[in-house]
């Protein structure tokens, strides 16, 4: 995915950083909808536009540093939620002339805005260039609670795990610590028996949570005497930060219920309408990658009602606010018909091991291997963009491809589909090199690959270059790569390598690299009235990934009603040529292009 920007992160100066510190740990608990008055700022909730704060000190730098105040001018406008503005004033500050304070601090920083859009993997990379020890004490909580998040997107749970419970230890009120140990066990639980039982022997933390976990995990099997392997565990971890009084709390409630009471059926008669139930996060770390698919949605909602198409409202409920499990009782409960969402993996796992899907769900992401009925699985998929691409390829002729992805775990795993895509249509991989996205100077590298290939038999030569690169690095990459690139040698790139906006004049460096993406970036090909033309004065503000995002909040919306009728008709989207495989997965045809004169050309969509 591509830079995005978050909205977390507080200014430290007086009643203000306590206010708003309060609101960070609260963010990651399970408690209910905050008052809209608590999740404004001060200056919003008088009606006025935030302003950056006049002689404010950074804790970072001396006062006098230019680099302290931007860095301070950031965060301010972060938590005013003026996004563009923050990236305006970290796009000023020149990281390599930082002090180690510093960095770390505009790495934090840039997380939270690669998490507000969903950016697990540059939010990762930023956070390993984080030292925790530079920061403050409220900074470290949003710096674990980042990393938790983060490796929760990826579906690393235990990752994710490790990070809360390093996450309990800063945080101060007994509350805080309850709703933490909840998300610990809610993490654990999406696990299998067999993963429960083999803790990594290094861990000694995390071999008690997952022990407590694998307990819960049976305590509906019969013949389970749930109160003795209770009192062997607590015998076993006697310091355990679940003690005794959270546990007989815990326990007191049902094992899908832990978080949400759902109201009784006779409370629930006047809400009892028919809907389309939305889960998306409204709060907390995904707030803008919802708040834009939520857009997505309204879009194609409010077009559909304009037509003679009977349409049903949406009401949407926040993930952030809630164990999923019980938010789909509730939705279904107060009249849902259909069900969109929820968009982060981990809740998709929990939703599909804990609940009888009695209405529909359109799931916003995909969880390989996990297929369950009524459960429908909808995302932009690395999987479908390297399968059109290995299939592009093939058909113009290319026999023997190099591999050069980033080396990072989301680069590793495409590198992995693109193996796989392009090995299932009969092409040979000669060589896969791995890159760091920080340091872009291949041309050693690549030497070297490309040498290591060569064959006295042109057959065997590397004909091909599938890359995996954002435009920023892409455009860097390709000026090394063009000096390979001849009639022999063509280069291939995921549709991350395109913003989504013409720039013929920084793309030109892209030279005729081949890509596949989604045809509402392409007005000869999705016309219409939720074509990208109609709707411009609704992406232009948005990153490179956002405006993904709102095509497939649009595409959700039109496909929800039509889930059944995929298996014998595809549906034209915005985010491809949609159908669906065995395992309920909708898989995506996408529309191939190449770069002339920095302008992408398409040539129209790969069968």
């Amino acid at each position: 995915m591509t830079d995005s920007r978050h909205v977390f992160i507080m200014p430290c100066y007086g009643a203000i950083c306590w206010f708003l510190s309060l609101l960070i740990i609260t963010a990651c608990s399970h408690e209910s909808v905050k008052p809209e008055a608590m999740q404004r700022s001060p200056a919003q909730q008088q009606g006025k536009k935030a302003e950056l704060p006049q002689n404010n000190i950074s804790p970072y730098a001396l006062a006098n540093s230019q680099a302290s105040q931007h860095l301070l001018n950031a965060e301010t406008f972060l938590n005013a939620g003026n996004q563009s503005a923050a990236v305006r004033e970290l796009d000023i500050i020149n990281y390599a002339n930082l002090a180690s304070e510093q960095r770390s601090k505009f790495n934090l920083l840039d997380t939270q805005i690669a998490l507000n859009n969903g950016d697990a993997e540059r939010a990762l990379t930023k956070l390993t260039n984080i030292r925790p020890k530079l920061l403050n004490d409220t900074d470290k909580i949003n710096y674990y609670q980042s990393l938790a998040f983060a490796y929760s997107l990826t579906g690393n749970i235990i990752q994710g795990v490790n990070a809360r419970i390093r996450l309990g230890n800063l945080l101060l009120t007994p509350q805080q610590q309850q709703d933490n140990i909840i998300s610990i066990l809610d993490m654990l639980s999406t696990l299998s028996l067999d993963e429960l039982s083999a803790p990594p022997a290094t861990m000694d933390d995390l071999n008690g949570w997952m022990a407590l976990a694998k307990i819960f995990k049976q305590r509906d099997q019969a013949g389970v005497e749930l109160n003795a392997q209770i009192r062997q565990w607590r015998q076993l971890y006697p310091k355990h930060p679940a003690n005794a009084d959270f546990l007989q709390t815990y326990l007191a409630k049902p094992a899908t219920d832990m978080q949400t009471n759902i109201p009784e059926s006779t409370e629930l008669a006047t809400v009892n309408t028919a809907h389309i139930a939305v889960l998306l996060p409204a709060s907390g770390s995904l707030t803008q990658a919802g708040k834009v698919i939520k857009e997505g949605l309204q879009i194609a909602q409010q077009l559909a009602s304009k037509s003679t198409q009977a349409t049903l409202p949406l009401k949407f409920y926040d993930t952030e606010q809630g164990d999923i499990s019980t938010l789909y009782k509730q939705a279904v409960a107060e009249g849902a018909k259909q069900i969109i969402g929820p968009l982060v993996k981990e809740q998709i796992q929990t939703l599909a091991k804990s609940v009888e899907l009695s209405v529909p769900v359109l799931a916003l992401n995909h969880v390989e291997d996990l297929s369950k009925p009524n459960l429908y699985q909808f995302g932009l998929s690395p999987i479908d963009e390297a399968e059109q691409l290995a299939l592009k390829a093939w058909r113009d002729g290319r026999q023997t491809a190099l591999l050069l992805v980033p080396n990072t775990s989301q680069g590793q795993r495409i590198g992995q589909y693109m193996t796989t895509a392009w090995q299932s249509n009969g092409g040979l991989v000669s060589g896969m090199q791995s890159y760091d996205p920080k340091q872009h100077d291949i041309g050693d590298m690549l030497k070297a690959l490309l040498s290591s290939t060569s064959d006295a038999t042109k057959t065997n030569q590397a004909q091909t270059v599938f890359v995996s690169a954002n435009p920023e690095v892409g455009r860097e990459l390709a000026v090394q790569l063009k000096y390979y690139q001849n009639a022999d040698l063509a280069v291939y790139a995921m549709p991350n390598i395109y913003s989504g906006q013409p720039d013929p004049i920084r793309d030109a460096e892209l030279g005729k690299i081949n890509f596949c993406d989604i045809p509402w970036f392409f007005a000869d090909l999705y016309k219409g009235a939720q074509s990208q033309a109609a709707l411009q004065q609704h992406w232009q503000t948005l990153s490179d990934t956002q405006i993904r995002l709102l095509a497939l909040g649009m595409d959700a919306y039109n496909l929800v009603g039509h889930l059944p009728e995929l298996s014998s008709k595809a549906f034209t989207g915005s985010t491809g040529h949609l159908s669906i495989n065995s395992e309920n997965r909708i898989t995506r045809k996408l529309v191939c292009a190449q770069f002339k004169g920095g302008i992408p050309v398409a040539s129209g969509f790969i069968e």
